[in-house]
């Protein structure tokens, strides 16, 4: 049974970093330095396990009334299954419920038609973030 809830508690938080961890600095060669920035602290955390094993995570950092989500990913293990969404729909609750009034994020290019699904539209020029090649992009929470 897959589980989605807000990572309050240092453990959960843990857990967050854990699968981070594995997709982005092990998979993707992101420096740690970078993935786990200074603004940890800032961010409601946000994780999806199967039993006690973390499987997804991703986090929202406050921008005035825009909930920036960052750091989505999904375990190797759990790809392809739609998790991904799952999480994305279960983190955009979570927004529009804390009063946000639209969500952005930097999308890997790769996955800006996973995002695009979900209702986001891409804006602006490509740039890079940790070497990878990203744009912005944003929904109305309605």
């Amino acid at each position: 049974m897959i589980t989605f809830l807000a990572a309050v508690s240092e453990a959960d938080q843990s857990k967050c970093r854990a699968i981070r961890a594995d997709v982005f600095i092990d998979e993707q060669n992101v420096p740690a330095d970078l993935e786990v920035d200074e603004l940890e602290n800032a961010c409601a955390h946000y994780l999806a396990k199967q039993n006690d094993t973390p499987i997804a995570a991703a986090r929202i950092l406050p921008k005035g009334d825009k909930a920036k989500i960052q750091r989505v990913c999904v375990a190797k293990s759990h790809r392809g299954t739609g998790l991904g969404a799952e999480l994305m729909r279960f983190v955009l609750k979570e927004a529009k419920a804390q009063g946000f009034q639209s969500a952005i994020l930097g999308s890997q290019t790769y996955a800006i038609p996973f995002y695009e699904k979900l209702g986001f539209v891409a804006e602006g020029p490509e740039y890079l973030d940790a070497g990878i090649p990203h744009r912005d992009m944003s929904l109305v929470l309605s």
